[in-house]
């Protein structure tokens, strides 16, 4: 299955602002099933959080590549995927320093695969009417500002499962810094006047302009008035 994608991970300002790096990361992988593609959130109380996330998905994305169904299989390699990120980032500290949240999506010719721990958005969208489209939304912790990490002892019991059907071929993947303006909320659906003009336009230009169009939005001062966090945004468009 033939597919296209592009994403870009952009530092907050309140990072900015006190030289923390981008605490986001976002990986995509082109496998014999069609595409996967994984978007981790550090904490921002986790100091090593930015190592965290970037183990995660590389972890979840090398071993999502090599499956060739979107079976019990790849469900299997997803949680060895985790486990192992887990036992990589013990062995280098104290765990609850690597704290990184993991939103993801496996494609193929017999649907898609989402996978979830914790906050950010996936969002699957039948390119032909936005009026049907699946989500896959945030869980948030007790207290606010708060949600769940691959990290934590439970976080089998906060992993979250789906299969969406085929006709999902447009989807969106993103942090929470980016989905407080690329979402709507109550209940979660993708915003047409947002997600709908980039679809439309990173569907039209080559990768390279692409990318440089995503960076300068999620780089906009009028996002920037809305949140002061890591921004990353990562779109799928299997063709």
């Amino acid at each position: 299955m033939a597919g296209r994608f592009l994403g870009c991970s952009v530092t907050g300002s309140s990072h900015i602002d006190g030289k923390i790096p981008c605490q986001d990361a976002w990986q995509v992988k082109k496998t014999a099933m069609g595409l996967v593609a994984c978007v981790s959130d550090g904490a921002g109380s986790a100091q090593y959080s930015h190592l965290g996330s970037k183990q995660l998905i590389d972890k979840v994305c090398e071993a999502l590549a090599q499956e060739k169904t979107i079976g019990e299989s790849a469900i299997v390699s997803l949680k060895t995927a985790i486990s192992e990120a887990r036992k990589c980032v013990a062995l280098q500290g104290e765990i609850s320093d690597y704290h990184a949240t993991l939103c993801g999506v496996a494609t193929s010719h017999e649907g898609s695969l989402v996978f979830h721990i914790g906050d950010g958005i996936v969002i699957g969208i039948n390119p032909e009417d936005w009026s049907d489209f699946i989500v896959s939304e945030p869980e948030n912790g007790e207290f606010a500002e708060t949600t769940y990490f691959f990290t934590l002892p439970d976080w089998q019991s906060h992993l979250r499962i789906m299969c969406a059907p085929e006709r999902y071929k447009l989807w969106f993947l993103m942090s929470d810094g980016a989905a407080s303006f690329a979402a709507l909320t109550n209940p979660y659906r993708p915003t047409t006047n947002f997600l709908l003009p980039i679809h439309n336009y990173l569907a039209s230009v080559d990768d390279a302009t692409g990318r440089h169009a995503l960076k300068n939005t999620l780089n906009d001062p009028r996002t920037n008035s809305i949140t002061n966090d890591d921004k990353t945004l990562v779109w799928l468009l299997n063709e």
